[in-house]
């Protein structure tokens, strides 16, 4: 099985420099699982944060506390606010945990994990669909491989590590976005930790904090 913990934080433009960066670099980048999955072939463990300041809150908590007075200024009623916001937890609950029957049926951004004989091999490549900047360009290892989706494409597409059962690797990317409603800039750090767990190991909550990864892999560009 391979478990996945997908950790996303968010920030704007009053957040980049100074203090909130310090902030920024004191943020853990593993965490306890909140439940145990069931036994799949891949199991993503979602947590996603915002920046506000020097506070670094979970995305639900910044929900609960900051959603209604917005939705209030755009017109909502306080009903429609209430279940506006309760939609929203529910779908972050129902997210927390996603199972796949197997690794191919992962669809994570940036990220490709296929089966190897000395267990999953984990690429790093930029998705221009889903992605935001700077582009990353590099070696393309599919470049010339008239099957692979990246063939022909100017993009970096490289192995990161290959997880052995019972390894543990970790991949961490940052990326500078434009919010769709206002076309203002936001930043995001994202953190994959990957622990591919051997058929006789149990998964306990603590599986990302015990030890440290075997293998780390880092894309971090200057985001203006």
């Amino acid at each position: 099985m391979l478990l996945i913990q997908e950790i996303d934080l968010t920030w704007h433009k009053n957040e980049r420099g100074g203090q909130y960066a310090q902030a920024r670099r004191q943020f853990p980048k593993a965490y306890p699982l909140d439940g145990l999955p069931a036994q799949a072939g891949a199991a993503v463990h979602q947590l996603s944060f915002c920046q506000n300041r020097d506070s670094l809150i979970e995305a639900s908590q910044d929900i609960q506390q900051s959603l209604e007075p917005f939705l209030l200024q755009i017109g909502f009623t306080r009903e429609q606010a209430r279940r506006e916001i309760q939609q929203r937890l529910s779908l972050i609950k129902r997210n927390r945990f996603r199972l796949f029957s197997c690794i191919e049926d992962l669809n994570l951004t940036n990220l490709s994990v296929r089966p190897v004989p000395e267990g999953c091999s984990v690429s790093f490549f930029y998705d221009e669909h889903r992605s935001g900047m700077p582009c990353r360009r590099g070696r393309n290892q599919d470049f010339q491989n008239p099957g692979a989706p990246l063939y022909c494409k100017d993009c970096l597409n490289e192995t990161a590590f290959v997880l052995r059962p019972g390894q543990y690797g970790r991949i961490t990317w940052n990326e500078r976005r434009t919010d769709y409603d206002n076309g203002t800039w936001y930043y995001q750090l994202h953190t994959l930790n990957l622990f591919h767990v051997s058929p006789e190991q149990s998964i306990k909550p603590d599986i990302f904090l015990a030890v440290q990864p075997d293998f780390e892999y880092k894309q971090i560009a200057v985001l203006y």
